[in-house]
């Protein structure tokens, strides 16, 4: 195992970007970022032992703080997803939080996504990134310090340890927002990736893709991954929940799930690379998003290829959409000057 650091590049504004490159036994390597404490690039073999990028982004640092090509690779808190009329009640208190789409909050406004992150401690195959947010900024209580750690060892697996601490009660919701392409080819749509996702049902959303508080049930929709198949097989049919021509970025609730418990999430499988990664979390949703919102002409990602429409797949652990203003949601307070942690770990493999 060895680890790397180098310059990324100068955020306009905000100051410049370093890059740590992590590289395990097999030569297979990660490459994580200061802003957003995000993920750059995953460089694992085919069945062939071809290396190839599996993730979506950009040469240029200053592209991932643009809000409209998409969070690529960036974590996303202090809340992630989106929060009805920008608002939630807590004890009897009323919290106004950014209302950056419309009439509701997605991702908190981006703060903790579009900023430059302190790098607590390196090891030989791990980095801890650390952010901090004062009481009532962009509305939120509590002053607020989330930590990182990305952890990539010699399996080809990539742990996220996500530790928040709090000095008042609040909320968290953390994930990363990675677009995988397991093809390593970005001019490859991910329609002919095959997906399967370990849930039942899925948040009912209105016209505005918010939650309504009701569960639907998937079997026999065409938003059903509980088999392996084809994201593109249904993406297209007509569905209450998915907006004609932008296809899946819908909350999965995952099966028999209980909060805390690592299991596994979700499958994503590349046929003709063979390139396979498993999704495991102890929190109980996945957003599964692919890219419909991304222009269609695209714009400059990594070396040639483009950050477009369709040309990757988010896999986001959570907690429901909108947990804040839903009881019946699964949720977890951040109690006060107490840790709460969550883990997600994205394992590749071939086949």
């Amino acid at each position: 195992m060895s680890i790397e650091k180098r310059s990324f590049g100068h955020l306009d504004g905000k100051g410049d970007v370093e890059l740590y490159k992590i590289t395990n036994s097999n030569g297979a390597f990660v490459e994580l970022m200061t802003l957003g404490a995000g993920i750059h690039s995953v460089n694992v073999p085919d069945r062939k032992g071809k290396l190839g990028d599996v993730v979506l982004g950009f040469d240029d640092v200053n592209n991932y703080v643009d809000p409209d090509l998409g969070y690529q690779g960036l974590v996303v808190g202090r809340y992630a997803n989106r929060i009805r009329d920008a608002k939630f009640v807590l004890d009897g208190n009323e919290y106004h939080t950014p209302n950056n789409q419309g009439t509701w909050t997605l991702h908190s406004g981006g703060r903790f996504s579009f900023n430059i992150w302190d790098v607590e401690e390196v090891g030989d195959n791990f980095v801890t990134f650390k952010f901090f947010s004062p009481d009532m900024e962009d509305g939120f209580p509590g002053n607020f310090t989330m930590k990182v750690k990305y952890t990539f060892d010699d399996s080809n697996a990539l742990k996220i340890e996500y530790t928040v601490l709090s000095d008042k009660k609040t909320v968290a919701n953390p994930t990363n927002h990675s677009y995988f392409n397991l093809s390593a080819d970005s001019s490859k749509t991910i329609e002919d990736e095959y997906l399967l996702v370990n849930a039942d049902k899925f948040t009912e959303t209105d016209d505005s893709q918010l939650p309504t508080g009701e569960l639907g049930e998937l079997k026999g929709t065409m938003m059903d991954f509980s088999t392996l198949h084809k994201i593109g097989d249904k993406i297209d049919e007509p569905f209450r929940a998915v907006i004609d021509g932008i296809g899946y970025d819908n909350n999965y609730c995952l099966k028999d799930k209980k909060l805390g418990e690592l299991t596994q999430a979700a499958v994503l499988y590349d046929e003709a690379s063979g390139r396979n990664m498993e999704v495991w979390t102890d929190l109980v949703g996945i957003q599964v998003y692919c890219g419909g919102w991304l222009a269609k002409d695209g714009n400059p990602g990594k070396g040639d290829s483009k950050v477009t429409y369709r040309r990757g797949v988010a896999l986001e652990t959570q907690f429901y959409p909108d947990s804040v203003n839903h009881s019946n949601f699964p949720f977890k307070y951040v109690e006060a000057n107490e840790e709460f942690k969550t883990i997600t770990e994205f394992r590749f493999s071939t086949k």
